[in-house]
């Protein structure tokens, strides 16, 4: 072999050394910015999951809040129990029975506050039912615990003693 030749294969070696070192360093650069990427789509797509959960719970709240508005228009709020007894004794006006409240107390012991009520409702037969119904099936949470219904003697009237409990929402400050 000629100096020549031997010239030329050490530059050709050294050509394909230095083309073979920028080949693995373009590779590693390459892989190290696919790396980075893969990481960062990731992350976005975790973070457009969590988007996504934090929109629909924002979602459910406001569909909670709506219920939970709904369900406390059932409950006599603690600061209009007073009107709210009004109501009812001017619940059988119209029909022509008379209301009267007998007792009030409230029980704020247990997951639930309630009130519980003593009525008595005086008039004709069909009056008092009627009066009692209107009272049950009101707009509240209500539940009959003991209803007696009594003749008054020597006319033609009826009395009903009734024994009510209805759902209270306390007043927070």
């Amino acid at each position: 072999m000629t100096r020549r030749t031997l010239i030329q294969l050490g530059l050709s070696v050294l050509l394909l050394i230095g083309v073979l070192g920028m080949y693995t360093f373009w590779y590693l650069s390459v892989e190290k910015a696919s790396a980075e990427a893969r990481s960062l789509s990731e992350q976005i797509l975790l973070k457009t999951k969590d988007t996504v959960r934090v929109a629909n719970a924002k979602t459910a709240l406001q569909s909670l809040s709506a219920d939970e508005a709904s369900m406390r228009s059932y409950l006599v709020r603690e600061d209009e129990i007073v009107p709210f007894l009004g109501s009812l004794e001017r619940a059988g006006t119209s029909l022509g029975s008379v209301v009267e409240v007998v007792s009030v107390t409230s029980d704020t012991s247990g997951p639930r506050e309630r009130i519980t009520l003593s009525l008595k409702i005086a008039g004709s037969f069909d009056t008092v039912v009627r009066t009692l119904g209107i009272i049950e099936y009101g707009p509240y949470d209500s539940e009959v615990s003991n209803v007696t219904l009594n003749t008054v003697p020597d006319a033609d009237g009826w009395t009903a003693a009734v024994t009510l409990t209805f759902g209270m929402q306390s007043v927070t400050p």
